[in-house]
């Protein structure tokens, strides 16, 4: 039997045999999690992972692996802080529920009776837009619509410019008729907690969650000095090298995304969460953090997803939704609940099986989703009775087959035929340079610079870069941060070939994180 084989069935053992003893289980945990891990790790360029399992009310995994920073020897484990992304966003409506249980809100209630400066594009969405919208994902507006109001970290944007700014992103569909994953609404959300409140949002989910659940090393507002001990940094291949993200590091003060995706925790305050939630909101001292019925509320799909032929077939899945801060799933014929999260250099996942008392944490300091998604399968879906599959191994040989070309087109280099300007080239450099405003995203400057231009962002520093020709009035943006895996393609244009009043931007990869196009970048004309 092959070593992989063998590590597979004492994955088995240790995590459907509960009863076993300590010593025992510590064993196998070595012998088969651990060589998962090492691994994922390697082959997915991941320094560290802190990984936990919560059968039945007890803990039967919580161990941490690899290192917390690349030059560091220090290593991760189940105290160490990560950045969560987007499983922060079940805190956010676990705050809102703990205020309808308080009899201070309902999921139906108008956002905009108790935020009234709340504005969309459409007057009667913005009528009739209720708590409940805030976090199903079907506003109707283009998927991240807004994101680079949050995205590259730091910047200068603020929650009163997102809750401001809203009113300018027209609708990509009609309003609740389908799922398009957005972070803006939950940064309304987070507002919407210190509205009723009174507290900020960090204040109220330190205090009114993580204190009563004894979670001190989560942190949603700011961290004292304390608590910067013992985190994690978060880690990228950038052109080729494994290398830490220094932008993304976990800092003191809570950003603006935070309500969205910038909860800080440690995997053993992740497991204790974990655990409130498979006891519908009951705690280990037997109080309540929210009811049950709020739980079922949480847990209950609202916005329809699509299923794959592949899920379909690989999980026996049926259905696939949204609720609230929840995206849930029949797998193998159980419920699941679950949420990953990303960030730049930080990658996250949390899965719920609810009728088998089961919950599963996998936190890292890389930027590979692949190695959350292989080690999370290896872990869960033993308990569901596949025992067989090397999921690494599975998700290698699924995106070998992704990425085979339809036809040998599809491996010419991409070209911009959508926005190429078909004009000719304008004789001089200066004639692009200028300021260039957008209604929600400010300005961007295109400066000379030696013998080439530069573009600048004012409220996004981080989008600072060289202007390098590509075709006609097209340029391609080189971001001088190489971590920002975003590059655009910069297209000036006019009424006239030899005016030059307004540039469209697109992201050079069909992958890029970063999307550009609800902007209307119009030339600002100089007195």
């Amino acid at each position: 039997m092959n070593s992989n084989r063998k590590a597979r069935l004492m994955l088995v053992l240790v995590l459907g045999i509960v009863a076993l003893p300590n010593a025992l289980r510590a064993e196998a945990d070595r012998q088969a999690i651990d060589d998962i891990a090492a691994r994922a790790m390697a082959l997915y360029s991941v320094p560290g992972m802190a990984v936990g399992v919560i059968k039945d009310n007890h803990v039967v995994l919580e161990r941490g692996y690899g290192i917390r920073e690349l030059g560091n020897k220090k290593k991760i484990d189940s105290e160490t802080l990560f950045k969560l992304g987007s499983t922060s966003k079940a805190f956010t409506t676990a705050a809102l529920a703990i205020l309808v249980d308080e009899g201070k809100l309902n999921w139906d209630d108008k956002v905009i009776d108790h935020i009234p400066g709340f504005r969309l594009y459409d007057p009667w969405v913005t009528r009739e837009f209720t708590v409940a919208d805030l976090l199903t994902h079907r506003s109707g507006l283009a998927p991240h619509a807004g994101d680079m109001m949050l995205w590259p970290e730091p910047n200068a944007f603020t929650r009163a410019d997102i809750l401001h700014n809203l009113r300018y992103f027209e609708p990509a569909s009609s309003f609740r008729s389908k799922y398009a994953y957005d972070n803006l609404f939950y940064i309304i959300a987070g507002e919407l907690v210190a509205a009723i409140s009174g507290q900020s949002w960090g204040e109220f989910v330190d205090e009114q969650i993580f204190g009563k659940l004894g979670a001190d090393r989560c942190i949603a507002g700011r961290m004292s000095k304390r608590d910067m001990k013992n985190v994690a940094a978060p880690h990228g291949v950038i052109e080729g090298k494994l290398q830490v993200i220094e932008r993304s590091r976990i800092v003191s003060e809570p950003n603006t995304s935070a309500a969205a995706g910038g909860i800080r925790c440690s995997l053993q305050d992740m497991l204790t969460w974990v655990q409130v939630q498979l006891n519908r909101g009951t705690t280990k001292s037997g109080e309540d953090l929210f009811s049950a019925e709020q739980s079922d509320a949480m847990w209950r799909p609202v916005t329809i997803l699509g299923v794959s032929d592949e899920s379909a077939e690989r999980d026996r899945t049926h259905f696939r939704a949204y609720g609230l801060g929840w995206r849930l799933a029949d797998v193998h014929g159980y419920r699941e609940v679950s949420h990953t999260g990303t960030l730049s250099g930080w990658n996250s996942y949390v899965v719920l099986i609810p009728e088998l008392q089961l919950g599963a944490v996998v936190l890292s300091n890389g930027s590979s989703g692949k190695a959350r998604r292989a080690m999370m399968y290896s872990i869960i879906r033993p308990y569901l009775g596949i025992d067989d599959v090397d999921w690494i191994e599975y998700i290698e040989n699924e995106d070998k087959e992704d990425d085979k070309p339809e036809s040998t087109a599809a491996m010419e280099e991409p070209r911009l035929c959508d926005t190429c300007e078909t004009g000719r080239v304008l004789a001089t450099l200066d004639t692009y340079v200028g300021v260039y405003r957008d209604r929600w995203f400010g300005d961007i400057r295109v400066t000379l610079d030696g013998d080439g231009l530069s573009v600048a962002a004012d409220k996004s520093p981080r989008l600072t870069g060289r202007l390098e020709p590509y075709l006609g009035n097209t340029f391609i943006a080189r971001w001088t941060d190489r971590s920002i895996e975003g590059d655009a393609y910069v297209t000036f244009s006019g009424d006239t070939p030899d005016t030059i009043d307004r540039i469209l931007m697109r992201s050079v990869s069909s992958d890029s994180d970063f999307e550009f196009h609800d902007m209307e970048l119009m030339r600002v004309m100089e007195d």
